[in-house]
């Protein structure tokens, strides 16, 4: 599955995450339709007090990859990561390699930072309530044009001062995420979830909802 599509349930059920980028540029419009769809997400007492800091000039590629080669520090330990042997094409090491090809050309890449104003009477998770769907509808607008993308913790591993400072963000603002964009480097695929069973109730912690669930067959 590759291309633009405007099925949105295609969309949704292929917006799986993209490591690996061509080297062909996002086009202004192309990245200006997903920051717009980034603006529709709901936004509590339709504040919009969000922010998208494009991340484009050799100065400020050069912080994210500073960012990026940190969080790959951090991450490495946590998740028992290493580079795979070339003859491994498990697929655990097809996904390392990708995460490790990232990483590597973080500094190649357009990027978006996300930024949420902090109120100090709101909990910073009632706050993610609203960059969080912006970031969303960022991310489902990227697939349907036939970008890629992805939510990278590079803003967070210890990345967060080097992006504030480079970028400016003020104090009282959160920042809220990191998206790379752009051209696939090979195809689109279905997302691999649980089954729904698995994660949908009926009335009560635990049981089971086989109705629903069974509603759901009865479309496929």
């Amino acid at each position: 599955m590759t291309g633009a599509s405007d099925d949105v349930w295609e969309v949704m059920s292929t917006a799986r995450t993209i490591r690996r980028f061509t080297d062909e540029p996002v086009d202004d419009a192309t990245l200006a339709r997903c920051l717009q769809a980034a603006t529709w997400a709901p936004s509590g007492a339709n504040a919009q007090r969000w922010r998208f800091v494009v991340l484009r000039s050799p100065e400020q590629r050069a912080v994210v990859a500073k960012a990026a080669a940190h969080a790959l520090e951090v991450i490495e330990p946590v998740y028992g990561m290493s580079r795979p042997a070339a003859d491994d094409n498990s697929r655990r090491a097809r996904t390392y390699r990708a995460t490790y090809e990232l990483h590597d050309r973080a500094g190649e890449f357009t990027s978006v930072l996300f930024a949420q104003q902090h109120f100090a009477t709101t909990s910073q998770l009632l706050l993610g309530g609203s960059i969080f769907p912006a970031m969303q509808n960022f991310l489902l607008a990227a697939r349907a044009q036939g970008l890629g993308a992805c939510l990278t913790g590079w803003a967070s591993y210890g990345g967060e001062r080097l992006l504030r400072d480079a970028v400016g963000v003020p104090e009282d603002w959160l920042v809220a995420g990191h998206v790379v964009v752009g051209w696939p480097r090979g195809r689109h695929g279905v997302v691999r979830r649980r089954p729904l069973a698995e994660a949908v109730n009926l009335d009560h912690w635990g049981d089971p909802a086989d109705d629903v669930v069974a509603a759901l067959r009865s479309l496929a």
